[in-house]
């Protein structure tokens, strides 16, 4: 009885797979299955187990099999009826790609990006950074410099069979994680493959995945340094409680990562200013994290030096107590924002007075005194913010 029944159920699967196929499948994948009655050793509670490869880059993959298990959860009277409470119902189910040539014009549901690296835009001369932070970027140069000798020469394969050079830079915005990208693909001799979240995802399920394929595909065929900013976006804690496609989506994208990276023999780097939003199980693939503080008055000062052009027209030459006193009002600026300060000082005499602009002082002192400002009501809007929420 129990054979027939089997039977019964393999055409009724059958019918059951081929009518959610036609629903949800594309031209990409092909589904093979099979089916079997299992002892249930492991006490599993359910009248059948399904193990499949379903992942985003089979689009339509988890649809058919959430399709499935409904299907079965309906048949529970005929299992109870013909199955040993020891016993299952196990169905293997494997995707596989189809190999087709692609068309050169994309259609709305080939949306695969595809990335160019670029030259390294600076180098760790532009920057000003504290010496401990140089010490530690030293170590991880050496780190990448000698890992020929590592793991060929001394063996280190043996222990970890494909060399790992992954970066973490964290701290607020605007301290130079972005910079140091670029400082390091110079440093090495390489170009730099820098993306971020939003030009990986994609709003058709399964393409977010093969565009993260094919930016570390560009970065192994160009030899190039790979750099993900804004990564807590990709490495954040995993989704416990599912609800929609779209956290099964993200949380697949994630796991893909980790396998990437286990495979990938180059350089990355990725930046955060949320670190405390990465996964666990990122943080221990990390060979070195690199922590990015606001500058402190002296840093500020050398700043200050290296952002204001030589050239530009003084009424009076700035001294190093200008510079101090620029450096004091201006606590708590990243790098970046005593860059922008600078620009708008530059951007509002030469609008005024074109060549005939002579700088002074008080000028830099306005534009800082007017981002101050300007940052102090941003800061207050974002706590009236979480306080609402």
């Amino acid at each position: 009885m129990t054979i027939i029944y089997l039977q019964n159920i393999d055409m009724a699967l059958e019918k059951a797979i081929s009518m959610f196929v036609d629903e949800f499948g594309t031209q990409s994948w092909s589904l093979n299955y099979s089916v079997s009655l299992e002892d249930n050793n492991d006490e599993h509670n359910k009248h059948y187990k399904i193990i499949s490869n379903a992942a985003i880059s089979y689009r339509g993959s988890y649809e058919i099999i959430n399709k499935l298990e409904t299907f079965l959860n309906e048949r529970q009277p005929e299992f109870d009826k013909f199955l040993n409470p020891r016993q299952y119902l196990k169905i293997d189910m494997t995707f596989e790609k189809v190999r087709k040539e692609r068309n050169m014009l994309q259609t709305e549901n080939d949306e695969i990006q595809h990335f160019y690296p670029v030259e390294p835009l600076y180098t760790f001369s532009q920057m000003v950074i504290p010496q401990h932070l140089k010490d530690e970027i030293s170590d991880v140069l050496n780190a990448i410099k000698y890992k020929e000798l590592i793991y060929n020469k001394w063996g280190f394969s043996k222990v970890e069979k494909i060399p790992k050079s992954i970066l973490n830079f964290y701290g607020p915005p605007g301290t130079g994680k972005t910079m140091c990208a670029h400082a390091i693909a110079n440093r090495v001799n390489k170009k730099l493959l820098a993306l971020n979240y939003a030009e990986i995802e994609s709003k058709y399920i399964g393409d977010s995945a093969k565009n993260l394929q094919c930016a570390f595909d560009t970065a192994r065929d160009k030899d190039c340094v790979l750099f993900f900013d804004e990564a807590d976006s990709f490495l954040g804690k995993r989704i416990k409680n599912v609800e929609q496609g779209a956290d099964q989506a993200l949380n697949s994208l994630r796991s893909q990562m980790f396998i990437l990276l286990e495979q990938f023999p180059g350089i990355v780097i990725f930046a955060t200013n949320l670190v405390t939003n990465y996964d666990k199980a990122f943080e221990s693939r990390i060979l070195k994290h690199l922590k990015f503080d606001l500058p402190d008055k002296d840093a500020r000062a050398a700043i200050i030096k290296k952002d204001i052009p030589d050239n530009i027209p003084m009424a009076e030459p700035l001294n190093e107590m200008d510079i101090l006193k620029l450096s004091e009002m201006i606590e708590g600026f990243s790098g970046r924002e005593i860059k922008n300060a600078i620009l708008d000082t530059l951007l509002h005499k030469a609008s005024k007075y074109g060549e005939r602009s002579q700088f002074t002082f008080e000028d830099f002192k306005k534009s800082f005194d007017k981002r101050k400002e300007a940052l102090a009501k941003l800061n207050a809007a974002d706590t009236e913010d979480e306080e609402d929420e």
